[in-house]
């Protein structure tokens, strides 16, 4: 009997062990979900050179200048799926180059084959990536780019892991809004 007077009944056990199992998938979950961002960051930046355009915080700046070919990710509107079609496809007659290497072999990049494109088929990059990694990369541009607004000097020290030189040019927090 509980506290009300009542019996839990037979089922309590198995509810209960309902309730922790869903509690330890969702940690779990969230502890895959990080390390794939964390592995999107080192894909990013040492396997598919996403910072040669996009720059290393995703501002489109390049070595302090705007990137006429990468656009600053951290503005973008697009969703977790369409940055990861982005990656996998690129963006025909753009710069954008597709990191599948599949791509425009059959209809798996905006429905659409190479013949279809023209001269608009994205370039190939220089190193494509597998499923996993182009879903790591998407996973990574969505929770750490995505809406970050300006870049801030701990973004900077954590990205390049030091407090050194060039994070001082950014502010210790983001500037507040203007009405």
């Amino acid at each position: 009997m509980n506290h009300f007077g009542r019996s839990r009944g037979p089922l309590f056990p198995i509810t209960a062990a309902a309730a922790i199992g869903t509690a330890l998938l969702l940690a779990w979950a969230a502890v895959a979900v990080a390390q794939d961002v964390q592995e999107g960051q080192r894909i990013w930046t040492d396997k598919a050179g996403c910072p040669q355009c996009h720059g290393w915080a995703g501002d489109g700046l390049v070595s302090g200048f705007e990137s006429p070919a990468g656009l600053p990710l951290r503005k973008t509107q697009l969703t977790r799926d369409q940055i990861r079609m982005t990656i996998q496809c690129g963006r025909p007659g753009t710069p954008m180059p597709h990191f599948d290497r599949l791509a425009y072999t059959d209809k798996r990049c905006y429905g659409m084959i190479a013949q279809d494109l023209g001269n608009k088929v994205p370039n190939r990059a220089d190193t494509t990536l597998q499923p996993f990694q182009i879903d790591a990369v998407a996973d990574y541009v969505a929770a750490k780019l995505k809406g970050a607004g300006p870049v801030t000097r701990a973004e900077c020290a954590a990205y390049f892991d030091s407090t050194g030189a060039q994070c001082a040019k950014y502010p210790e927090k983001p500037a507040a809004p203007r009405n």
